[in-house]
């Protein structure tokens, strides 16, 4: 019984990572898009300064990077080392968008 337990154990740790790095992605991805989406309006309106349109096409690549990562990590669990010894891809750098700072809602409260 105590193999089964620590199997139960084991794999509730490794679906709870999987549920946070799932969220980091997701939040990722959604902050990256907003940002896009911003700029683009700028562009659109022809008020965005080359600067503006440089920014943007530098958060498409990262777009694409936590895609990719968010695509990666929904093939951990077919792994044959899953949920025992899970390898996980390795989590992109998070982009500074001084325009959209990452925890602003946590320095308000």
């Amino acid at each position: 019984m105590k193999a089964a337990e620590a199997l139960a154990e084991r794999l509730a740790e490794s679906k709870a990572q999987l549920a946070a790095r799932n969220a980091t992605a997701a939040a990722q991805i959604d902050r990256i898009t907003d940002r896009i989406e911003t700029l683009g309006y700028g562009i659109e309106a022809g008020e965005a300064t080359p600067e503006d349109a440089a920014e943007q096409a530098a958060l498409a690549v990262n777009l694409k990077t936590w895609k990719a990562y968010k695509f990666a990590l929904g093939k951990v669990t077919a792994q044959t080392t899953w949920p025992a010894a899970p390898v996980w891809p390795v989590e992109p750098p998070i982009p500074e968008i001084i325009a959209a700072p990452m925890f602003a809602d946590e320095e308000m409260a």
